[in-house]
């Protein structure tokens, strides 16, 4: 995950005292604000952020591997309190989790490693029980790390340094990062962020490939939010309107406020738009809503989380503001990269490749 602006930090000016030397120049630090919650990242909420220690969210670029014995820790500032209310469990991936760069992708954590919290140094500690590798079924290895589960809670307002460090066995620091956790005072007026929920765990909509004229064969993914932090339901694609809309050359993304599920700028509300990224010359790339069996879109809202989740976690059920989107490559080989957009919110970029 993840080279997009959402998801890239400022690197920070210092770092805190460690008990042992780390490396001279510490690695950026991507934070961002998780992919399933619309205010993890906002003052007084429960914090749900990302930290990026692999900022290359392509399956082909290796993570983070891990020795038996090694350590990575979180070093939380101390505006961020502990939620008393919430138990730190070793064995469970509720405060936190390894993910390999994309949603719904975690590192299993059962038998590999376990969490824990360091109070005098208000930091999480997650510690290798084995190998964690980069091929087999750690493939790509750990890129991403997921603090959740109201673990803690967000301090006012501004921008926190914040440190990861990765801790040999033998206590020596072996690398380090350094980035910013941005905290907003209110929630925003519109939130996207990607997701895999309408296919089976560990599934990735990014980064696919498929024939140049033919549709990618997994439906790209977005979770919608709009005022208030309610999903935003009932929107699916239309097309572009570059009078209107000259900025959103690959479509709008527009709601349905009648219910006819025709799609119409004109009558409906516009919610956002697809800025379109092709090879040069291509032709005939699109993204659409897929159609139901009724023959109309299916929009945000209707679509069903994988009944490959269970059931406890929504598996096989309408998954609020998840909106689902067809991508078809244009006749010329090259990366394909559409950025969908809410107005007033975020942005978030996929990258599709067409190869003969």
């Amino acid at each position: 995950m993840f080279k997009k602006t959402t998801l890239i930090a400022t690197l920070a000016a210092t770092l805190g005292a460690c008990t042992t030397v780390p490396p001279s120049t510490p690695r950026a630090l991507g934070v961002a604000p998780a992919p399933v919650t619309f205010d993890g990242h906002v003052s007084g909420q429960a914090t749900d952020y990302v930290f990026v220690l692999v900022p290359d969210n392509n399956p082909a670029t290796p993570g983070l591997s891990m020795k038996a014995g090694e350590t990575i820790r979180i070093k939380m500032p101390g505006t961020f309190k502990r939620n008393e209310q919430v138990a730190v469990k070793t064995d469970a991936d509720t405060n936190m989790v390894f993910t390999k760069g994309w949603p719904q992708a975690g590192v299993k954590l059962a038998g590999q490693y376990a969490i824990g919290y360091d109070a005098p140094s208000n930091a999480m500690t997650v510690k290798a029980l084995t190998d964690i590798g980069t091929d087999g079924a750690n493939a790509p290895g750990i890129k991403i790390i997921h603090l959740r589960g109201r673990t803690f809670l967000n301090p006012g307002p501004g921008d926190y340094p914040v440190t990861v460090e990765h801790v040999k066995a033998d206590g020596k620091v072996k690398a380090t990062w350094a980035g910013t956790i941005k905290v907003l005072e209110d929630a925003p007026a519109a939130r996207l962020a990607p997701t895999n929920f309408h296919l089976p765990p560990g599934t990735n909509s990014d980064y696919q490939k498929a024939a140049p004229g033919q549709v990618m064969s997994h439906p790209l993914g977005l979770l919608l939010w709009g005022e208030a932090g309610s999903s935003l339901n009932q929107v699916g694609i239309a097309p572009r309107d570059l009078n209107r809309f000259p900025r959103y050359t690959g479509g709008l993304l527009v709601q349905d406020v009648n219910g006819d599920k025709v799609l119409d700028p004109t009558v409906d509300k516009v919610v956002g738009g697809i800025v379109g990224a092709a090879p040069q010359g291509a032709k005939g790339q699109s993204a659409t809503s897929p159609i139901g069996a009724d023959g109309k879109p299916v929009l945000s809202g209707e679509v069903l989380r994988s009944a490959a989740f269970p059931p406890a976690a929504g598996g096989g059920k309408p998954n609020p503001g998840l909106l689902t989107i067809q991508f078809r490559a244009g006749d010329q080989p090259g990366l394909y990269r559409p950025t969908f957009e809410l107005l007033g919110g975020n942005s978030y970029t996929f990258t599709l490749e067409a190869g003969r």
